[in-house]
């Protein structure tokens, strides 16, 4: 996807631009007196604005008095990272553009940073690499068939454990559920990272795989990361959903930005196998004193005997309730 760099329109005779005439809100892209890549917003009343202490790596975030009210600015500092400064500053035109109050603006413009503020903190400004944007597709892919519909909006989320770092992606009361994500042309493995990955103390544990097809925009069915991303906030009627939703996406290193658009994926299969008895796996118990760490591949042709049926394990996630 070809971006347009909205600050090369500049120049010193027409310093800035309304970024979206019919946004409800005043977003201007800017340049600084030193040449600088600016996002400047204004607003009316000071008291709105409750991020002073947010801070970004690369970006400055300033407010001014005007003669009218005030204007934040966001400065770039190296106009070379214009594209990915861009990338945040839609991120904050989008996220606003259906509010009424500058109020509601500038908490989310807040809200919305904050954000942007651990991704730099945790990713160093980097993207989701394409195996880390598939293994998300394939988690947001569990939520939006099996948990969704299933249960209210306000628990879905608190089932899906992975971003907050724990060993297993979802726990639903005495459930828990290891998503991986493969490509259709892949070999027929699935990697595991942990020996605790499919170590299942208690309850029922299973491994959720999900085949994945690259596809053109154009095929009805294919989605980007992004889409299916929308698709579920669409789907939820409560903001403090909608916003436990985007924490959640946050934790995963995850915001919303064009890159994640570029790649359509089409859903070929999903295949669900119940970890107990033999399944082919290790655990702590199975390693030797003195060995730290390990990651190894499962042949998923070894795990047919294992697989179940959609019915039953739809059935076994709603008996949780």
């Amino acid at each position: 996807m070809t971006k347009n760099n909205p600050w090369m329109l500049l120049n010193n005779t027409i310093n800035s631009k309304r970024c979206n005439a019919k946004h409800p809100f005043g977003f201007f892209w800017a340049i600084g007196k030193s040449g600088e890549y600016l996002l400047a917003i204004h607003h009316t009343d000071l008291d709105d604005w409750n991020g002073d202490k947010l801070k970004l790596s690369g970006i400055e975030i300033e407010q001014y008095q005007i003669e009218h009210g005030y204007r934040l600015v966001l400065k770039l500092h190296d106009n070379s990272d214009w594209d990915l400064f861009f990338n945040l500053c839609s991120d904050l035109l989008n996220a606003t553009e259906f509010f009424k109050t500058e109020q509601e603006m500038l908490a989310i413009v807040s809200n919305r940073l904050q954000r942007w503020q651990k991704l730099f903190r945790k990713s160093g400004k980097k993207l989701l690499t394409s195996e880390e944007q598939q293994g998300l597709f394939g988690e947001l892919y569990f939520i939006k068939q099996h948990l969704l519909g299933s249960y209210h909006e306000s628990e879905v989320f608190s089932f899906w454990r992975g971003p907050l770092g724990e060993q297993q992606d979802f726990g639903i009361g005495n459930i828990t559920v290891e998503v991986k994500t493969k490509r259709g042309t892949a070999v027929p493995y699935v990697q595991i990272s942990s020996l605790e990955q499919l170590d299942c103390k208690s309850g029922y544990c299973y491994l959720y795989v999900v085949t994945l097809n690259a596809s053109p925009a154009a095929v009805a069915e294919a989605k980007t990361l992004n889409d299916i991303v929308l698709e579920i906030k669409k789907s939820l009627e409560n903001i403090d959903s909608i916003e436990y939703f985007e924490s959640m996406l946050a934790e995963a290193d995850y915001i919303e930005i064009p890159e994640y658009s570029e790649t359509s994926y089409l859903v070929s299969r999903t295949e669900i196998f119940e970890i107990k008895d033999s399944f082919p796996r290790l655990i702590p118990g199975d390693i030797k004193q003195g060995i730290h760490s390990v990651q190894y591949k499962i042949e998923l042709q070894a795990c047919k005997p294992y697989v179940i049926v959609l019915d039953e394990f739809n059935s076994r996630v709603q008996n949780e309730k």
